[in-house]
């Protein structure tokens, strides 16, 4: 029998031994990886994280679930300006994004919201009707924020608490509380169409709960005018990580 008919491992069997090559191994040090941050993603996730934990205080202290209300409130809307700007860079045309994007001279939030759709897929302007939801009510939340960026005079400033008694705990006051005799309208007190409170103080839990169905309401209208492209394939959360040194 010749060695060939002993099949494809015989020779292996039949050959003498010989040392194994090994691959030196690398001496251990640091791993070096990239990540592509999504703001939008990093903020959002914030604001849920204080949405839940206000509602956690509300029970123990109002002041603390305040607290936690408003930064909770101002992370869903910078959360929102991350992702349209970022969205600006990544889809819009370069020679109209860069408009869009220039720090040295930011836009409104807005603003920017409305024209996003008429740099990314050509012929669309603003964003639907804007008379109808959600947009008077995301114009809401940007007065809001407006109103603790840029206070105003004294006059403009002013809140209003109410109490059973003179010498008891004070509670903000409902948009609906206030006695005729002092002609202040509802408005002045809370917003008509999201019921959020002009006064930071009263901001409670349900207050968010009612800012961020508005938050995802508007994106989904915004989605919805880009033909999908602002978060198709999760790019508005994505954070792709890569190993650039080993």
């Amino acid at each position: 029998m010749r060695p060939g008919d002993l099949g494809p491992d015989s020779a292996a069997a039949t050959a003498p031994s010989r040392a194994i090559a090994t691959v030196p191994t690398r001496p251990p040090g640091p791993v070096i990886v990239e990540t592509i941050v999504s703001p939008f993603h990093c903020l959002y996730q914030d604001a849920l994280f204080f949405h839940t934990q206000s509602a956690r205080k509300l029970a123990t202290s109002e002041s603390e679930a305040s607290r936690l209300a408003r930064a909770a409130f101002l992370l869903y809307l910078d959360a929102l300006e991350a992702l349209v700007h970022q969205a600006a860079i990544e889809l819009g045309r370069a020679e109209l994004a860069s408009l869009m994007t220039d720090p040295e001279r930011p836009l409104p939030l807005g603003q920017v919201w409305r024209l996003l759709p008429s740099i990314v897929v050509d012929g669309m302007g603003c964003s639907g009707d804007l008379n109808a939801p959600p947009w008077p009510q995301f114009a809401e939340l940007l007065a809001l924020r407006t109103a603790w960026t840029y206070p105003g005079p004294a006059p403009e400033r002013a809140t209003y608490y109410r109490s059973d008694r003179e010498d008891g705990s004070y509670e903000p006051l409902g948009p609906h509380e206030a006695p005729a005799e002092l002609g202040l309208r509802s408005e002045r007190v809370a917003f008509p169409r999201t019921g959020l409170p002009r006064d930071p103080y009263a901001i409670r839990p349900h207050h968010l709960d009612t800012a961020r169905s508005v938050v995802d309401a508007a994106i989904e209208a915004l989605d919805r005018r880009l033909e999908g492209a602002l978060t198709r394939g999760g790019r508005h959360r994505r954070e792709p990580v890569r190993v650039v040194s080993a």
